[in-house]
């Protein structure tokens, strides 16, 4: 924080989760800390042990070694280091497709509950409904958000309004990770990278209820194949957000074989290394590495215990992203927010959130047009298909 300087960094979330942020903002500040980071943490707890209990395993070496990928990913990381609710919403939609799976319709509603203090996250739970005791839950969990929304703000089309307006602010931003924000950073013009990003959606969706009917895919398989898709199919996306990946990595992680087994092994580490962190950290390119090789290993350690020809294919993913990854981002060092703005960096005056917002983005040089940058925000979106490719393999095998 320099004092010379503006600096505005605007959370627009759901009025629903007023009564939670209310709480912690009238609590002391190292307090409310504390109980975040805590939530957090039991956040990311559950995320594992549901893809535990996806996978059916009940070892303590797969246990160990579940956490150790979730602690090292680079997306986990990311999120309890910037205190994102990208995680609350991952532990949350983990837990509501646990429960759904069990139809446990209490648990599943407050999970789908939870899970909408990021909507743009929670939209995956529209793929899990596929019985009554599902759409009930969901139901439930609507009509609990809809109380609490006219509870915390009784003007809901002016909520919309800002969500517009931010998500506009930060479209085609180096820091959102969508096909439409790459597609910009490639040097699309800004309506064909946003209709790019309109058709990638629409593809994505398709293929997944395409897929889910042809491969007679089970619900919980569904889920998981519509996880992987959720990064192609909404405009709204963080490094952060890819947490939610760790529920269908560690789950394949753990029962995969053969085929599926090495493509996940080829996913876990593009989705979980921040790849674009290179270009805006240079210096700690070696340290990204080494975090995504202790991702690989933890990855074989999710196995059987013996080692076999598909887990190699992490190391191999690992070799050939650093042989790609590091000349990209040294030929096109990318800037961080808000060190980039200057130390004397002044918000327009009389601009609302999103407008300044969309002024620090500007002046931080993050909305330029960087083929290199796109290219490393590509691999994540990359490793999600691969992982719902291993998905379908899974069951067909």
């Amino acid at each position: 924080m320099v004092p010379q300087r503006d600096e505005l960094l605007p959370y627009v979330g759901p009025a629903a989760a007023l009564p939670l942020f209310g709480a912690l903002a009238r609590l002391p500040f190292a307090i409310a800390v504390r109980l975040w980071s805590g939530l957090l943490a039991a956040a990311l707890a559950t995320l594992v042990l549901v893809a535990l209990a996806f996978a059916g395993t009940r070892s303590v070496r797969v246990l160990l070694a579940a956490f150790a990928l979730a602690l090292t990913a680079g997306p986990v990381t990311s999120a309890l280091g910037l205190g994102q609710a990208a995680l609350l919403a991952a532990g949350s939609i983990a837990l509501a497709l646990w429960a759904l799976d069990r139809g446990a319709i209490a648990a599943g509603a407050l999970g789908a509950l939870i899970a909408a203090v990021q909507p743009n996250l929670a939209l995956v739970l529209i793929a899990r409904l596929r019985d009554r005791r599902a759409l009930l839950a969901i139901a439930c969990a609507l009509v609990a958000f809809a109380a609490l929304t006219a509870w915390g703000s009784a003007d809901v089309a002016g909520y919309l309004r800002v969500l517009a307006h931010h998500g506009a602010a930060e479209r085609h931003d180096a820091i959102q990770e969508t096909p439409a924000a790459i597609a910009w950073s490639l040097g699309a013009s800004a309506p064909l990278a946003s209709a790019l990003g309109a058709l990638c959606a629409l593809a994505a969706i398709a293929l997944v209820v395409v897929l889910t009917v042809r491969v007679r895919l089970a619900p919980r398989e569904g889920a998981l194949l519509a996880l992987a898709a959720l990064p192609l199919a909404i405009p709204f996306f963080h490094e952060h957000d890819f947490a939610l990946e760790l529920l269908p990595l560690i789950a394949l992680g753990v029962f995969a074989r053969g085929t599926p087994r090495a493509l996940t092994g080829v996913a876990v580490v593009l989705v979980l290394t921040d790849a674009f962190g290179m270009a805006q950290r240079p210096l700690a390119s070696g340290a990204i590495l080494a975090q995504s090789a202790a991702v690989a290993c933890a990855f074989v350690a999710l196995g059987s215990g013996a080692l076999r020809r598909a887990d190699v294919a992490p190391f191999a993913t690992l070799a050939v992203l650093a042989l790609l990854a590091i000349p990209l981002a040294r030929s096109a060092p990318a800037p961080v927010w808000p060190d980039a703005l200057g130390a004397t960096y002044r918000a327009p005056s009389g601009a609302g959130a999103s407008a300044v917002w969309a002024d620090e983005q500007r002046r931080a040089g993050l909305d330029a047009q960087q083929p290199q940058w796109g290219a490393l925000r590509a691999f994540p979106l990359l490793g999600c298909l691969v992982l719902g490719l291993a998905v379908v393999r899974c069951r067909r095998s």
